[in-house]
């Protein structure tokens, strides 16, 4: 008999293909969320970049304005007449209020002591007030605008702030000055200072610094401060799970979502993605969290995989459902003692037989075979060892017979057989093995020798079943009838 397909089989193939699904699902979501990721880091470094370059733009026309101030000869500003000199403080200063801009210039010395270039450096600076008002009316949060001077003087925008000279002698050693001197910025570039807590008081900050020449002599520098809360706003609009980082060409941290010492590098070791902006000074970083990617995943593919799982689920309560009809129709075609065909099975399985046997004229035989004396079994053993005994003799039944023939229990210690494509000779030798078998059993706790009858014939073409099954009764009558323990064929 063939084997029943296990439940268990069943669940297993479908636990395999849950992990195969899940292993593809979380595959697809993990290469969608690089592609995300990258999509986010590229479109947020865009408007980074875009930042910078038009921050630079700002700074590159304040020099190409200043340059071209101090090559006009005796250029006065209005302002310049109100220089305000405090000898005992040796400083001076100018507040100017002009176009709704709040701006200052401070100097260090006496007005006495200024020279014709420096009072032409000086009008040169003032007429930049309405490029100041341009760039701090912009929409980039930029925190001061100024210009720094070789000789000592700042005009800074927006404040009319006065500062003592020993404030203005501490601004020049600020990031914005000692950064962007030729003495460490000898090529002269644009440069963007690491991030320092601003002198006059705006928290953190980075600066934009272009050294100023003119006829090939070092004369100052431009500067616009970028708050370090506007570059983290940037920072922190790229919605992502993992560590992001602003940093200069040398990996020095600039900004981050993440909370970060001043002067810290970056590990380069776990970098996921970067980027270069602001022509290759500045590099958008990303280093994914495994964990939050994992959990970022799961949670995504969660309903995909419920969905997944619950479709296995009915995949499985269906097998189920087939498996259990299938072995329902089992328990009905079967004897539940001896797992043999039972009455009904075996008339309906006959029927079929013997209508293929009439269609292509097969031989086809009979066997029906009883007990001899079961009911003194039962009664000097038991009914347990009866039973056994039946046990026994149907598994002697399904060993000496093929898959093609049909073996079945016929009602309490009868048993019926049709043989497939045999004749009624070879149907005798066969009963007659089976026959001289169940003689030699021997059955533990039974003492007495077990002896069967059998009736033997052949069938008719175009014969009725019943009729086939009554001969076969006839003859196994008459083995009772000589006696037992024999076969009659006829």
């Amino acid at each position: 008999m063939k084997k029943v397909f296990k439940l268990y089989n069943i669940f297993i193939f479908l636990l395999i293909i849950f992990f195969i699904g899940l292993s593809f699902i979380y595959e697809k979501e993990e290469n969608q969320l690089k592609i995300n990721t990258l999509n986010k880091i590229q479109t947020q470094s865009k408007y980074i970049n875009e930042y910078f370059l038009i921050n630079k733009a700002f700074i590159l026309s304040l020099k190409n304005s200043l340059l071209g101030n101090l090559n006009i000869d005796n250029l006065v500003h209005p302002a310049f007449g109100k220089i305000k000199n405090k000898e005992k403080k040796d400083i001076y200063n100018i507040l100017c209020n002009v176009n709704d801009i709040k701006s200052t210039l401070n100097g260090v010395g006496s007005l006495a002591n200024i020279d014709i270039d420096t009072i032409q450096e000086i009008n040169s600076i003032l007429y930049l007030n309405p490029l100041f008002k341009t760039i701090l009316n912009s929409e980039h949060d930029i925190q001061w605008v100024y210009y720094s001077s070789k000789k000592e003087f700042i005009y800074i925008a927006p404040t009319n702030e006065v500062w003592d000279k020993k404030f203005l002698k501490y601004l020049y050693t600020k990031e914005f000055w000692t950064e962007a001197i030729p003495s460490n910025n000898p090529s002269g570039e644009l440069i963007l200072t690491k991030i320092y807590d601003d002198g006059a008081g705006k928290g953190y900050m980075t600066t934009l610094s272009l050294p100023i020449f003119f006829d090939s002599e070092f004369r100052g520098i431009l500067s616009i401060d970028i708050a370090l809360k506007t570059l983290n706003k940037m920072i922190n609009n790229i919605k992502l799970p993992g560590k992001i980082y602003l940093t200069n060409e040398d990996d020095l941290i600039i900004s981050s979502n993440q909370v970060f010492k001043l002067d810290e590098y970056l590990d380069k070791k776990h970098i996921t993605f970067s980027l270069d902006l602001f022509d290759n000074k500045l590099k958008l970083v990303y280093i994914e969290n495994k964990k939050n990617k994992i959990l970022t995943i799961l949670l995504n593919i969660l309903p995909i995989v419920i969905l997944l799982l619950f479709s296995l689920i009915i995949v499985y309560i269906l097998m189920h459902q087939v498996l259990l009809i299938k072995k329902i129709k089992i328990i009905a075609n079967k004897d539940f003692l001896t797992s043999l065909l039972n009455r009904r099975a075996m008339m309906r399985e006959t029927i079929k037989q013997l209508e293929i046997a009439n269609r292509y004229n097969l031989k086809m035989s009979l066997l029906l075979l009883d007990i001899d004396f079961f009911k003194k079994v039962n009664d000097t053993y038991g009914h347990q060892a009866g039973d056994l005994v039946i046990q026994e003799i149907s598994k002697i039944l399904a060993k000496n017979t093929r898959e093609s023939d049909l073996v079945s229990r016929y009602g309490g210690e009868e048993f019926l057989i049709l043989l497939y494509n045999t004749d009624v000779d070879s149907a005798y030798l066969l009963a007659e093995r089976i026959r001289k078998e169940i003689l030699n059993l021997k059955i533990k706790g039974i003492n007495s020798s077990l002896t069967i009858s059998i009736g033997c014939t052949e069938y008719i073409k175009d014969e009725s079943i019943d009729s086939f099954i009554n001969r076969a009764d006839c003859l196994l009558y008459k083995a009772k009838e000589k006696g037992r323990n024999q076969t009659i064929k006829a």
